[in-house]
């Protein structure tokens, strides 16, 4: 009955150990998420102040503004990857801690001679407490710690419990605890290329709403901004994304890698020193190196099976988005497209009614334009008649005038003779009164010498 009752309490007693595993577990991680966030937070802001200073002297001012600043979802991209990032360097300067106690652990299990199995169970857990006692405050929250932790509380509580399986579970519960602690970073990595596949979509619809057909050349540069947030935002998304997967591919080996190293101490140290009689520690070289073979065999299985998950996750979330992508930009170009014909049979049959009110108005004015021409063509030709009218009795009037003109030439020159003998006629009075003047003249000198010759008879 005993026996049949053992393995109710052990499993209750590993239980008991896991709950009291995980508590400090949940308390590091809620202790290491929110620093994570405020200092993600910090990151992001301080990213986009001092990023275009830095950028400036690398002529990198436009890449930045491109795929930084260009669009609000590559705000929101960013501060998502930093928070990954920050969770996965919190988790990078916990790793040398965790060496550290792993290295103080082994060193005290050698100075103890723990493996040698000589060592009494007694003897065991009161050097381990000394060691905790005596361990650093931040030795104690590590693995080590917590292991050492569950093993002194199985071994107190249940004295001839076997050691093996409890340290089988603590490895499972382990595993699933890291496990556990990277499912915030990879719902940060599934995020990110999802943020880049919506600012794609919120790209093309804005391209495609941007398009007239009416203005194509206006509405081009409006479509290809459109595109380039598309592209953008894409090609930032899955350039973030690749540096998550891998820092989480790395720093999850790192962790695994610490894991292992505490169960193969656990399997050489511990075991030898806590296991169950003297059957067992006579047998402990045996039973280490088919827990070791074992436990080496769940871990490759479980990573084989974690990263077959993974790979699968991923190339369903891949796929689910792009049908999603797909169907949404079939749905937008669908709805795009009708409203475009509804808008071009309105604009069809505006300009038809247009063009049938323009060519019944161009009609009329023509038919007007006509009519006035044909009216002043008659007032022309009625002029012109008047005006032939006119031009006649102008030239009989003319010959006429040509008549009395010839009459008049005639008139002058019959003039022009008798002013030529009229000059003749005053030629030869001047010559009569020149010569009457110069008769004159004589008779005066005659009577001027007859009295001179008068006077000198008198003398």
């Amino acid at each position: 009955m005993v026996q049949q009752q053992d393995p109710p309490v052990q499993t209750h007693s590993n239980h008991q150990a896991g709950d009291a595993s995980a508590q400090p577990a949940a308390r590091s991680a809620s202790s290491t998420l929110w620093p994570a966030a405020l200092g993600s937070l910090g990151v992001t802001v301080l990213f986009y102040v001092v990023g275009p200073w830095i950028a400036a002297p690398l002529n990198g001012e436009e890449f930045f503004q491109r795929y930084f600043c260009g669009h609000p979802l590559e705000y929101v991209t960013s501060a998502i990857f930093f928070l990954g990032m920050a969770i996965l360097w919190a988790k990078m300067r916990a790793l040398p801690r965790e060496r550290r106690a792993l290295a103080a652990a082994r060193d005290f299990a050698a100075r103890s001679n723990w493996s040698a199995g000589q060592t009494s169970q007694h003897q065991a857990v009161a050097e381990m407490t000394a060691f905790l006692n005596s361990a650093a405050s931040d030795t104690t929250t590590t693995a080590v710690g917590q292991r050492f932790h569950d093993i002194l509380h199985h071994v107190t509580r249940r004295a001839d419990a076997a050691l093996d399986d409890h340290l089988k579970y603590l490895a499972d519960l382990a595993a699933d605890r890291l496990v556990q602690s990277f499912q915030l970073v990879r719902t940060v990595t599934w995020a990110v290329p999802i943020m880049g596949f919506l600012g794609t979509v919120i790209g093309i619809t804005m391209a495609i709403a941007n398009v007239t057909p009416e203005q194509l050349d206006s509405s081009l540069p409006e479509v290809t901004s459109g595109l380039a947030v598309a592209f953008d935002t894409t090609a930032q998304a899955l350039g973030m994304s690749m540096v998550l997967v891998f820092g989480t591919f790395v720093i999850e080996r790192a962790e695994q890698s610490v894991l292992n190293e505490l169960e193969e101490f656990g399997i050489n140290a511990l075991l030898p020193a806590f296991g169950r009689g003297s059957e067992s520690q006579h047998n402990s070289g045996a039973e280490a190196a088919e827990l070791t073979a074992r436990m080496l065999a769940q871990q490759a299985e479980f990573w084989n099976a974690r990263f077959a998950s993974l790979q699968s996750d991923w190339q369903a979330a891949l796929s689910q988005q792009t049908t999603q992508l797909a169907r949404n930009l079939a749905a937008d170009t669908e709805s795009t497209l009708s409203q475009h014909r509804e808008s071009l049979g309105l604009a069809r049959d505006n300009y038809a009614n247009a063009l049938q009110q323009s060519s019944q108005t161009v009609a009329q004015q023509f038919q007007q334009a006509m009519s006035a021409f044909v009216q002043r063509v008659d007032a022309w030709q009625s002029a012109m008649q008047t005006t032939s009218m006119s031009a006649a009795g102008q030239t009989e009037e003319l010959h006429r005038l040509g008549r009395t003109l010839l009459q008049l030439t005639e008139s002058e020159e019959r003039l022009a003779r008798l002013q030529d003998q009229l000059n003749q006629n005053l030629q030869a009075l001047q010559i009569v009164d020149s010569l009457e003047q110069t008769v004159s003249s004589l008779n005066a000198a005659v009577a001027a010498l007859s009295a001179r010759t008068h006077l000198r008879s008198a003398a």
